[in-house]
């Protein structure tokens, strides 16, 4: 009797920890226009046809800038928000800015540079 109480109690605190584990990776709980908002943010981003401009954005369509970095290269990323680069350019290069979109309150900003075109946040970019 002892061993199946203490059986039955492991068990609810296992059920207890799996839960809590997939409510902390949920996620926010966003609203239906925000939510598409989101979304169709992250679409301009990766389609990359669309030009457009995100609201609070330091550099235009057109603008050139230069890259910065701590290091001595900076990556460039296929879509906005990209976690692994798939290129690097050099800092202090200077590249044009051809869109802007803003995924989670970070500004990403879509160059042409001589290392390809790419992705890249806002952190990365400075006037010349």
């Amino acid at each position: 009797m002892k061993r199946r109480n203490v059986f039955i109690i492991l068990s609810v605190f296992s059920l207890l920890f799996i839960v809590s584990l997939a409510c902390k990776q949920s996620g926010d709980i966003v609203t239906p226009p925000e939510a598409t908002q989101r979304f169709e943010a992250t679409q301009a981003a990766r389609t990359g046809d669309i030009v457009i401009e995100a609201e609070g954005a330091v550099f235009a369509p057109g603008d050139t800038a230069v890259l910065t970095s701590e290091g001595h290269l900076v990556g460039l990323f296929k879509e906005a928000g990209g976690k692994n680069p798939f290129s690097f350019a050099t800092r202090g290069d200077e590249v044009n800015v051809t869109s802007s979109v803003d995924i989670d309150g970070e500004l990403w900003y879509k160059i042409e540079s001589t290392a390809g075109n790419g992705w890249l946040p806002g952190s990365n970019l400075a006037s010349e």
